[in-house]
């Protein structure tokens, strides 16, 4: 085994446990196992992973109980974390310097959502949260993530719920006035704002869903994927706020899939793209709950024949052959048989 520690005395009541130093050569997904040598791993040492360009993901298991001073500082390659609501301590500077984290996987078990906010206060880039919420008597039997980081069913995997939440990024601006002798500061971007919405034992979907109006000032972007991950996970989704997210999705469909098309052809989250697009073209809204307007047929449906037939276009262009075929497949008949057309000698 590659990964190097050390076994410890817990100071409370001196159970012996495991703490991770470090990793001994290069590794691109870092697999933290739960036991070593019959002991439970509880910890990451103070800098055990501090300025490695070589990790790109991390899965911790939920035996960790504490993540030590800048653990993964500086790794600089890092996109994705995922680990439990299992921390009791999370100290400063864990992911500080992480440029490229984008997502971080978290399971739910206890409903101790303080790991959410500590990622958060230790990151004010924009940050993509998968979070996993078990609910119900079986909790232990959906105990462990596979060797991906995802969750693994169990016996009551059907009493899981998933939320996707993007928080977007913000920047604090101090100003000193020379003359008042005081220093002055404020914050731009939404980020901030999105980020009280988590508290120690819930989050506030409904303070999180009233925020989307000024994550549009962020750009398209992250409004982008605030909307679609409330779609597609609707955890605590109000009909009011969903028809809001189904509106700026009508309306911005063909901008989001042609941004997602080429993330897929630059070969960026292929995996979240396809399934994106998929879930997309297969969302239907729920006319009887449509509170602003009666629904016809053709308006359940988010993508209409045009945006799906110049998504189409684009993909072939791209040479990305999956999402076409995915296109023309789950399209179905709102697109148009001419959206590819082919000229022969």
């Amino acid at each position: 085994m590659s990964i190097k520690y050390e076994v410890l005395e817990h100071k409370r009541d001196g159970h012996s446990f495991v703490q991770i130093t470090g990793y001994e050569g290069r590794v691109e997904k870092l697999i933290i196992p739960e036991t070593i040598d019959g002991l439970k791993v509880e910890a990451i040492g103070n800098h055990a992973f501090s300025g490695r360009d070589d990790i790109s993901q991390v899965v911790l298991p939920e035996s960790i109980k504490t993540l030590y001073g800048f653990a993964f500082h500086n790794c600089r390659n890092l996109k994705k974390i995922s680990l439990f609501d299992s921390l009791d301590d999370y100290y400063d500077g864990v992911c500080r310097q992480c440029d490229s984290l984008s997502e971080v996987e978290i399971t739910v078990k206890k409903s101790w959502y303080e790991v959410i906010r500590n990622f958060l206060a230790d990151n004010d880039k924009t940050l993509r949260f998968l979070i996993h919420v078990i609910d119900g008597a079986d909790k232990e039997d959906i105990g462990a993530l596979d060797e991906c980081g995802k969750l693994r069913p169990g016996k009551a995997s059907h009493e899981y719920e998933t939320s996707c939440l993007t928080f977007p990024e913000y920047v604090y601006d101090f100003n000193e006035n020379t003359m008042a002798r005081t220093i002055q500061f404020s914050i731009a971007g939404s980020g901030y704002a999105f980020r009280e919405c988590v508290d120690r034992r819930k989050i506030d979907y409904r303070q999180y869903d009233s925020l989307f109006e000024k994550a549009l000032v962020d750009g398209s972007e992250i409004a982008q994927d605030i909307a679609v991950g409330r779609l597609i996970y609707p955890l605590e989704l109000e009909d009011k706020y969903r028809l809001i997210y189904e509106g700026y999705i009508r309306a911005n469909a063909g901008a989001l899939l042609k941004r997602l098309i080429q993330m897929y052809a630059d070969g960026v989250e292929n995996e979240r793209c396809e399934m994106i697009i998929k879930k997309l073209l297969e969302y239907r809204t729920d006319s009887a709950k449509d509170m602003l307007s009666e629904v016809n047929g053709e308006d359940k449906k988010l993508l209409s024949a045009d945006v799906i037939d110049e998504a189409i276009r684009l993909s072939t262009d791209l040479s990305t052959s999956l999402l076409t075929a995915l296109l023309m497949d789950l399209g179905g008949k709102e697109s148009s048989a001419q959206a590819l057309t082919f000229t022969f000698a």
